[in-house]
Parts: C-alpha cells; sequence; structure tokens
C-alpha cells in the first residue's frame, strides 16, 4: 500500500500530523506529512534491506499485468525523472531485484522485469507496509479515509 501513500492516501497521515504541528497551509502541510511518512517508511524497510523507492518500484513490477515494464514508464508511475529512475534501475539490477532486457520490437527500449529475490523481498516487505498504513489511518473513520483519497485523486487529476 506504500505505493498508495505516495500517490493518494498520504494526505490522511497529513491530517493526523497537522493536528499537532505548526504547518497551516497546503504545500508545508504535504512536505511534513511525506518527509515524516517516508522516513518511517525508511527506518521499516531498514532491516529488510529495501529503501522506499526499490519497495515502490518492485510494487509496480510485480503489479503489472505485463510480464515487463520499460523504464520509461515506471518513472511515470513512481513520478520520477529518467535521471532518478536510471540510477535507482542500475542500483536494483546490481542486486539482483530486478533484470533489464530489450524489446522485442524496439532494440533501444528498455523493459524490466521483477526477479525471484525481488519478489522474495517484496513478501517481506509488504507487511511492513501494510502495518504503517494500519498505524497511520487508525485515527481515521472509514469516511474520512473515502474523503481524502477521493480529494487527492481529484488534485493528482488537476496536477497532472
Amino acid at each position: 500500500m506504500y505505493v498508495l501513500f505516495c500517490q493518494t492516501p498520504l494526505l490522511l497521515f497529513c491530517k493526523i500530523i497537522l493536528k499537532r504541528s505548526k504547518h497551516h497551509s497546503f504545500p508545508p502541510s504535504l512536505r511534513a506529512c511525506w518527509i515524516k511518512l517516508n522516513a518511517e517508511f525508511q527506518k521499516r524497510l531498514s532491516p529488510i534491506g529495501l529503501t522506499p523507492d526499490q519497495y515502490t518500484a518492485l510494487r509496480w513490477l510485480n503489479e503489472s499485468k505485463e510480464d515487463a515494464i520499460c523504464q520509461k514508464d515506471l518513472a511515470k508511475l513512481m513520478f520520477t525523472d529518467p535521471n532518478n529512475i536510471s540510477g535507482l534501475v542500475k542500483r536494483m539490477e546490481s542486486t539482483g531485484m530486478l533484470r533489464r532486457k530489450n524489446s522485442r520490437y524496439d532494440k533501444r527500449r528498455k523493459l524490466l522485469e521483477i526477479t525471484h529475490k525481488g519478489k522474495s523481498l517484496l513478501n517481506l516487505a509488504t507487511p511492513v507496509a501494510k502495518k504503517l498504513e494500519n498505524e497511520t489511518l487508525s485515527k481515521l473513520n472509514t469516511k474520512e479515509k473515502k474523503q481524502l483519497i477521493s480529494s487527492l485523486r481529484d488534485i493528482c487529476k488537476i496536477l497532472h
């Protein structure tokens, strides 16, 4: 669910933080929530040997309907630029979490696929992500969660 945190339910966490915070406008509030959530997730993933970005990439690769995702599409899914995704992919490939291959149809296009090791790490990390999500959202009722997710999706549509 961390992927969703990165894209929509993050503000649920922000709502809790804002009650205890000096941040009262949207940009600083969102940034404060993101920094705190990401730092906590990093701390919890560290014993597994993953970073939040690696977890997110593995989730996208694992949940893809295709056998592989091109690097450019992964960058879009993760809301990052080609330079950042290139470095992330190189590090993940060197540790055996994913493999890169050429497309059958376009040799210039690099496709990424999750490896057995990547799936194993993802399986270890997913309960960690779910636990963090549950802890983070525990102060909100179902209606508040749905409302916030809906609002965040609307904001994403406006920004993209």
